[in-house]
């Protein structure tokens, strides 16, 4: 939140597909990120063409990069049982 997100706005990412809060930038970056995340699924032709129609390469790439670190430590930390250690503390 220090960066500037607005809190309400953070509290409806489970809802993305229904709130009227994000950008159409931000539902396809939410989308991408569920198609990376998801087991058996794949980024469609359509989402990347998508994709690259709201982010430059680089943010393409940032974004993949992001999206594949989240994926490494819940992958990585769950099954050791490595919790939070207190870095961010959200109210």
């Amino acid at each position: 939140m220090q960066a500037g997100a607005d809190e309400d706005k953070v509290r409806e990412i489970p809802t993305w597909r229904e709130s009227r809060r994000f950008s159409e930038a931000e539902r396809v970056a939410f989308e991408y990120a569920e198609a990376m995340t998801i087991t058996g699924q794949r980024v469609s032709d359509d989402l990347f063409a998508r994709l690259r129609g709201c982010f430059d390469e680089g943010q393409i790439v940032e974004l993949t990069a992001a999206v594949a670190l989240e994926n490494f430590r819940s992958k990585f930390n769950v099954p050791l049982g490595i919790e939070a250690q207190g870095f961010c503390i959200i109210k």
